[in-house]
């Protein structure tokens, strides 16, 4: 299993503060941030990844994507690789001032 924790306006917006996803033997983060959204989406009917992602894909600035603690912008963003066990942790970019 993979978790996937949310945090920040995410956790309050989506009412969901942990999810548990089927691990398959790896898989890029991408493509476990997709599988995440529709599971929340058939629980909640909202979706996340816009808040996290540009229309281009792109990891939004200010965004923060944790896997086992460690930032994956700091190696290779989007296409690190989630195992099983791993835990996954999302903060949405802040805002206000």
């Amino acid at each position: 299993m993979i978790t996937v924790n949310f945090f920040t306006l995410l956790r309050l917006v989506l009412n969901i503060s942990e999810i548990q996803l089927d691990a398959s033997p790896e898989a890029p983060i991408r493509d476990v941030l997709r599988q995440a959204e529709a599971v929340v989406f058939e629980r909640t009917s909202h979706r996340f990844l816009m808040k996290l992602l540009n229309d281009d894909g792109a990891i939004k600035r200010g965004t923060i994507i944790l896997i086992n603690g460690k930032n994956i912008l700091d190696t290779n963003g989007l296409e690190n690789l989630v195992r099983d066990g791993d835990v996954v942790a999302l903060f949405p970019p802040g805002g206000g001032g």
